[in-house]
């Protein structure tokens, strides 16, 4: 069944859950702007669906102010100080776990999500934390997003002591039953009076001790170093369009860089094998330069600005083979649009659903198991570093053509990138309006199996592997003073409205 959009002048959210919607247009509706709403709906979506975006991960936005500057706040953690390739190799590791003790990053979510409040809000801030807190506390019906993790999941989070108790046997199996989280709602109660509660106060010392009696090296010198910052995003064009991409050490450099391959070729037919053909052929491409160039910034050959520049783009390509990144991961996008005009593309993850299955019994913290953006191959921008900021795979667009702008992203890890160039060009290239654009067919080439995925609708090749769904997506979009909603057909979210 299709999803609806939703519009109206006073503005409107779009997320992967309905009532972190209603909570984003509520607070809209009181006054607040896109960022006092998104900080609501995203602390609300830690709550419904905490496998995807929980407290214990990162976060990004994207925020273009009502008078049209795009603005960039980065809310990643960064490798423990004692997380090191001689820790790693010394415990006879090959490469860093997918999951346990030595697979999470330290938790940006929250430093990220006070940076964006702090620097764009308008609203008191214990007014935004205060629904996510009730809802945890009062209790909330199991999503199916969540319903499924916890299957999918299981023997992951068994292996954790603090997963097995504060994880599975606090959360109920059936979608729909009732489900508190009365340890994540203390978090939020002292969240409410102090924005990095978790990075100072008893959180912190809580999770110190529990990682170190499972084997863990993050302490609470690490977690007090966590800090949100605000940077510039990447920006370039499309066919007349300004697009807006989130810079290093995110992979939104690659949406761009494949957006100015596809623009020197001409559209074939929408959902033809050609298209697939292009889009996967070019993807290959872009990703062999995101391998090779793309990671912290600070540790880049190539400053991110310059290497979103296509003539940079053009020189590089064919000197590097892509090393084939390992995982799709999973997140939780979202956007909102105020009455003002102000427009937020936020988006949060653990990376894989439930992170690295750790999770802090006391506070529910779960971890995520983000340290896997990194590499013990030394000499590259995504070298496991002490401090370094990992390759993430969370990024988000928007675009912009006169009187017209759109916030989208989608769930799906590394093939983000790819997504975004099908969202962009359904809506250049082929006249979709956004509720078909997101809803439409994908087809995508996975770097980590070496094999093309195809939804049925697209004409799938036999050689292709035939999934149900490659991600969820979500889009506000701005016409004027109209502001509409739209949720994909794959989530369970619907958008929602401020009069």
């Amino acid at each position: 069944m299709a999803k609806a959009s939703a519009e109206s002048l006073g503005g409107a959210v779009a997320s992967e859950e309905s009532i972190a919607s209603y909570i984003g247009a509520g607070i809209l509706s009181s006054g607040g702007n896109a960022v006092d709403a998104a900080v609501a709906t995203s602390l609300a979506l830690t709550v419904l669906i905490p496998h995807l975006g929980g407290v214990g991960g990162d976060f990004f936005m994207l925020y273009r102010s009502p008078e049209g500057r795009v603005f960039f706040v980065n809310g990643s953690g960064f490798a423990p100080r004692r997380l090191t390739r001689e820790e790693v190799l010394g415990r006879g590791l090959k490469e860093i776990p997918e999951s346990g003790p030595l697979s999470p990053t330290t938790p940006g979510y929250l430093a990220g999500l006070y940076h964006s409040w702090r620097s764009f809000g308008a609203m008191e801030w214990a007014s935004l934390v205060k629904p996510a807190r009730l809802l945890a506390s009062r209790g909330f019906p199991l999503p199916p997003s969540t319903a499924r993790s916890l299957k999918l999941r299981r023997e992951c989070l068994e292996a954790d002591p603090g997963s097995r108790e504060a994880v599975l046997k606090a959360l109920p199996r059936e979608e729909g039953s009732p489900a508190r989280l009365p340890g994540l709602a203390a978090l939020l109660s002292g969240v409410e009076e102090d924005p990095l509660y978790l990075y100072r106060g008893e959180p912190a010392e809580a999770l110190e001790e529990y990682l170190a009696s499972i084997g863990g090296v993050m302490g609470a010198e690490d977690l007090a170093g966590t800090r949100g910052f605000t940077a510039e995003p990447l920006y370039s064009e499309y066919r007349g369009w300004k697009v807006w991409e989130m810079p290093p050490n995110t992979q939104g450099i690659t949406t761009l860089h494949l957006l100015m391959l596809l623009e020197e070729e001409e559209p074939p037919e929408p959902f033809s094998t050609e298209r697939v053909d292009i889009l996967t052929g070019l993807a290959r491409m872009a990703y062999s330069i995101r391998d090779r160039y793309v990671g912290d910034p600070r540790y880049m050959p190539i400053d991110p600005h310059e290497l979103a520049r296509k003539e940079t783009l053009l020189k590089l390509l064919g000197q590097e083979e892509s090393n084939g990144s390992k995982a799709a991961g999973d997140t939780t996008f979202f956007a909102v649009a105020d009455r003002e005009g102000g427009i937020v593309a936020g988006i949060q993850s653990l990376f894989y659903p439930w992170g690295s299955c750790v999770t802090e019994p006391r506070f529910q913290v779960t971890l995520n198991n983000r340290a896997r953006g990194f590499t013990l191959k030394e000499g590259l921008p995504s070298t496991l570093r002490p401090g370094a900021f990992p390759l993430h795979t969370l990024s988000s667009v928007i675009m912009e053509q006169r009187e017209r702008v759109i916030a989208l992203g989608a769930s799906g890890g590394h093939l983000r990138p790819q997504q975004h160039a099908l969202f962009v060009t359904n809506i250049v290239d082929y006249g979709m309006n956004v509720l078909d654009a997101i809803n439409a067919p994908r087809a995508v080439w996975d770097p980590g199996r070496g094999e093309i995925l195809c939804e049925e609708g697209f004409g799938c090749r036999p050689s292709w592997r035939k999934v149900e769904r490659i991600g969820v997506a979500n889009a506000v979009e701005v016409v004027g003073s109209v502001k509409r909603g739209y949720t994909d057909i794959r989530g369970d979210g619907l958008p929602a409205v401020a009069p």
